[in-house]
């Protein structure tokens, strides 16, 4: 059976691989540039069934669409790689080339990365994903939601643009590019804002010598937030270094809002 279109991911952790299975199992060709990575980063793409592309010159002319999902830090500057691979040699297809971002970035941050495709041939979709990796069960796959924002829509692309949005399960919220980083942004604001909050009491609690008591109280009176605190204590190292650049980019978002009320 042919592949229903191209997709470029940028780049494979474990978010970004979960995506690129998903596709693949959804009967898309999934391209990724990881000729700068480390041999097991390699090993990893190729053993989920991707296409190894040398550049992002090759990525772009091969693509219908490019998903970004990196760290926040490296948001703009993965875009600002395409937009450069896009300069050097633009795409033969007279179709444009469709980019979503789907990190967690303020919806400044999202305008700016956008303005970087404003004269080339790119449709910018504003994005975020909500939930962890697809995964697959005998029972079919387990998705996050992906809100998506801006003028153009994904279910409208050419390159069978309503079944990919299907698949990756998303929600057009807003024709403004964005809302739907800001909707990440309010969301990730009540999940990591707790895992931060949680931190820093159980800490604190800790140097003071009465965590046991704490828990003690905790448990007396609402038990189901010190099950959730403990356990988002727990699964936040092997995400920290993450979610730094993503609670400034929460930051950033409260405060344009508080700005535009002013205004």
């Amino acid at each position: 059976m042919p592949t229903l279109a191209t997709v470029g991911i940028l780049s494979i952790g474990q978010m970004g691989l979960g995506v690129a299975e998903l596709l693949v199992a959804s009967n898309y060709a999934v391209l990724t540039n990881v000729s700068d990575r480390s041999a097991a980063t390699q090993k990893r793409a190729h053993d989920a069934s991707l296409v190894l592309v040398d550049s992002d010159v090759d990525l772009v002319a091969k693509s219908d669409y490019i998903i970004s999902i990196v760290p926040p830090r490296d948001a703009v500057a993965t875009a600002d790689r395409i937009a450069n691979a896009l300069q050097r040699s633009p795409r033969q297809s007279p179709s444009p080339l469709y980019y979503l971002d789907l990190n967690a970035i303020a919806p400044s941050t999202a305008a700016r990365i956008a303005s970087a495709f404003a004269h080339q041939n790119v449709r910018f979709i504003d994005g975020g994903i909500i939930g962890g990796p697809p995964t697959r069960s005998p029972d079919g796959w387990s998705k996050p939601g992906i809100p998506l924002s801006g003028p153009h829509t994904l279910s409208s692309a050419p390159a069978s643009g309503a079944h990919v949005a299907s698949v990756l399960n998303t929600r057009h919220v807003d024709a403004r590019i964005g809302r739907a980083s800001g909707l990440k942004c309010c969301f990730a604001a009540l999940t990591k804002g707790m895992t931060a909050l949680a931190l820093q009491s159980y800490t604190t609690a800790s140097a003071l010598d009465v965590l046991p008591h704490l828990q003690h109280y905790m448990d007396m009176h609402n038990p189901s937030v010190r099950a959730r605190a403990e356990k988002s204590i727990v699964a936040c190292p092997g995400k920290a270094y993450r979610w730094v650049e993503e609670m400034r980019q929460i930051g950033e978002a409260s405060v344009q809002e508080l700005e535009q009320e002013d205004r």
